[in-house]
C-alpha cells in the first residue's frame, strides 16, 4: 500500500503529459473588432412649446442617400447647379470720320462722245476722252467736216475736281480735203465757172468750255475758241476767178475761223 502511494504522484505525471502530447492545440483568443465610430445624431429641431413647457420634437431627421456612383440622380429636392456663364466680351467700336468721295473723273477715266460744231475735234463724229488725272484730259476726235475726213487730238486742264468744271484747251486738227472738183459755187451768176479743189490742212486749235460728267456717266461738254490754219492755202481754184468777197468767204468756210462745239455722251469706270 505504501508502493502505490510512492508512484501514484509519478504516474499523475506521466498520464498528464501523454493527455497533453495527444490533445489538439487550442487557438488563442481573439479579441471581438472595435466598434465603428458612429457620428453624433443629427439634432433635431423642436416646435415652438406653450409658455411654460418643453419645446416638442418635430420628429426625427432623415440622413441623405450615399451617393451609389455616376448613375445616381440627384434628389428631386435639391436644384441642379447653374453653370456660369462666360463673361461678355467687349468690342471696342472705334468710329471714322466718313471719307471724301472721289473726283468724278477719277473714277469714270475714259469717255464717249458724240460731237458736232463748227472747226470743233471731229466736226461730226465720236470723240473718246481719257482722264488721265482729275484735271488733266485727253480728247480724240474723228468724223466728217468741210474740210473732208477730220482727226482732232486735243490736251485740256480742268480747273476742278467736281462733276461740273470749266476747262481750257490746245488741239491740233487734220482735215483730208476733196479729191473730186466743186461745181458752180459762185454767187455771180455771170461767172459760172468758179471750181475749186481742197487739198490736205492742218489747223491749230485752241478753246475754253465747260465740262459736266455726273455721277452716273451721263457727260456734256461744249467748247467756244478759234482755229488757225497752220498749213499752205488748202482752196485751190480749178477754174474761174473768185471775187474779193468770195475770197472771203472761202477763207472763213475752209481757212481760219472760229470754234463751236457741243458733245454728248457716257463716261464709264
Amino acid at each position: 500500500m505504501r508502493n502505490v502511494w510512492h508512484w501514484a504522484p509519478m504516474t499523475a505525471v506521466l498520464w498528464s503529459t501523454t493527455v497533453r502530447g495527444q490533445a489538439p492545440p487550442v487557438a488563442p483568443p481573439v479579441s471581438p473588432p472595435a466598434p465603428a465610430p458612429t457620428e453624433p445624431a443629427p439634432v433635431t429641431p423642436s416646435a415652438p412649446a406653450p409658455a411654460g413647457e418643453a419645446p416638442l420634437p418635430l420628429g426625427p431627421t432623415e440622413s441623405a442617400p450615399l451617393d451609389q456612383g455616376p448613375d445616381t440622380l440627384p434628389p428631386l429636392d435639391e436644384e441642379p447647379a447653374t453653370p456660369l456663364a462666360p463673361p461678355p466680351v467687349e468690342i471696342a467700336v472705334v468710329s471714322q470720320a466718313p471719307r471724301a468721295p472721289r473726283p468724278v473723273r477719277a473714277e469714270r477715266r475714259l469717255a464717249l462722245l458724240g460731237e458736232w460744231g463748227w472747226n470743233g475735234l471731229a466736226g461730226f463724229g465720236p470723240i473718246l476722252v481719257f482722264h488721265a488725272h482729275p484735271q488733266l484730259s485727253l480728247e480724240l476726235g474723228l468724223g466728217l467736216a468741210l474740210v473732208g475726213a477730220k482727226i482732232g487730238l486735243r490736251a485740256r486742264y480742268n480747273l476742278l475736281d467736281g462733276p461740273v468744271t470749266p476747262f481750257a484747251g490746245v488741239g491740233l486738227l487734220g482735215g483730208s480735203g476733196f479729191d473730186a472738183p466743186t461745181r458752180d459755187i459762185a454767187s455771180d451768176e455771170n461767172n459760172t465757172e468758179l471750181n475749186i479743189k481742197l487739198r490736205p490742212s492742218t489747223f491749230l486749235q485752241s478753246v475754253v468750255g465747260l465740262d459736266w460728267t455726273s455721277r452716273g456717266g451721263l457727260t456734256l461738254v461744249s467748247a467756244v475758241g478759234y482755229a488757225w490754219r497752220v498749213s499752205a492755202d488748202n482752196v485751190e481754184i480749178v477754174t474761174g476767178a473768185p471775187t474779193p468777197e468770195e475770197r472771203q468767204a472761202l477763207d472763213i468756210v475752209f481757212g481760219s475761223s472760229i470754234v463751236i462745239s457741243f458733245g454728248i455722251g457716257y463716261s464709264f469706270r
